[in-house]
């Protein structure tokens, strides 16, 4: 195998330059780092990842990762879980992960400020989510100040420049459900969406962008006829699902972009009692397993919630422990599931 020797030789840099880009310590110019790691590939040099693990132990890595609140979007309850065992595996190798709910009021942001605040400097990376927050203001100030990489994931922020996205390609997504709506109603369906408009925009941003953009280039008879806010208060939610029904209209098929809880499935499984009415919705979680077996729900397209809660620290952790620079955006894998297919891989 090539020396460090060897490898400073080919670079044109000294050892302790090649030194510096092994370990990642201290700055090196992006065009001379370039030239090193090319320098690697070109000698074939592989390296020692067990002394890097010992490298990375003494330096007593500590990341952050925040996280919404699970009870009412039960698909970040895989993300948290996912987070929680990749930290636990990173404790093996000395790094200690904060794992912290995203707060819900003014009152709950006001406590976790003041106590981000005290230690935000103790931490090396962060893993979030985009969002209009306070806590996402103070996490991005001390990227800019000191160059601690932001990976987020699920949505990310254009505004903001980020180390690296883990998450789902929404436009394909919607595409997607365009592409399921002809198939469960036809070429010319007449589309209902649903969705709650909180402040997590991308997701349903871009999957209805996705969605538009395909209908009017495939499937040009097909229209969204009416589209309904998820609120979670179930009169106004009962109410959506009643204008909904009383629209006339052949082909009729619901699109739920963010569902919630899902409970706005249940009030249309109980409006629609003879199934007339197809639903497609996003992800895939616990409740909806029964809405699949009463034939509620139709289909759905799942976005790898356990790669989300497990990517954005293994990313943080290769940087820091091997000097790997991650892909800009690392796209979930999209799955649709029927009923059928629930139960298999």
């Amino acid at each position: 195998m090539a020396t460090i020797h060897e490898i400073a030789k080919r670079a044109g840099v000294s050892i302790g330059t090649v030194d510096r880009v092994l370990h990642n310590r201290g700055r090196v110019k992006e065009d001379t780092k370039l030239k090193i790691e090319k320098a690697m590939d070109d000698l074939g040099y592989k390296p020692n990842k067990v002394a890097q693990g010992l490298a990375v132990r003494k330096k007593k890595l500590k990341f952050l990762f925040m996280i919404t609140k699970t009870k009412y979007n039960p698909f970040f309850k895989d993300v948290k879980e996912s987070a929680v065992k990749k930290a636990k595996e990173l404790e093996s190798y000395g790094v200690k992960t904060d794992i912290i709910t995203y707060p819900e009021n003014a009152d709950e942001e006001k406590v976790l400020m003041e106590r981000l605040k005290k230690k935000i400097c103790d931490y090396d990376g962060a893993c979030i989510m985009s969002r209009v927050s306070k806590i996402n203001k103070l996490i991005l100030d001390r990227s800019k100040k000191n160059k601690m990489p932001v990976v987020y994931y699920n949505t990310r922020d254009d505004k903001n420049s980020a180390f690296s996205y883990v998450g789902c390609d929404y436009v394909a997504a919607g595409k997607m459900a365009a592409g399921l709506c002809a198939l469960l109603a036809g070429k010319d369906a007449n589309v209902c969406i649903f969705s709650e408009e909180n402040d997590i925009k991308e997701s349903h941003v871009k999957r209805l962008e996705g969605f538009k953009e395909e209908i009017k280039e495939k499937y040009p008879t097909m229209k969204i006829i009416s589209e309904y806010n998820i609120t979670g208060e179930r009169q106004k939610d009962k109410k959506s699902v009643d204008d909904m029904m009383k629209i006339n209209g052949e082909n009729k098929i619901v699109y739920i972009i963010n569902p919630r809880d899902y409970g706005i499935c249940k009030i249309i499984g109980m409006k629609d009692k003879e199934r007339k009415i197809p639903i497609i919705t996003n992800d895939l979680v616990e409740v909806q397993y029964e809405l699949f077996e009463k034939g509620i729900i139709s289909a759905t397209i799942c976005q790898e919630p356990e790669k989300q809660g497990d990517m954005p620290l293994g990313i943080l952790f290769d940087y820091f422990a091997y000097g790997k620079n991650p892909e800009p955006v690392n796209y979930t894998k999209l799955e649709i599931k029927i009923s059928q297919s629930l139960y298999t891989s």
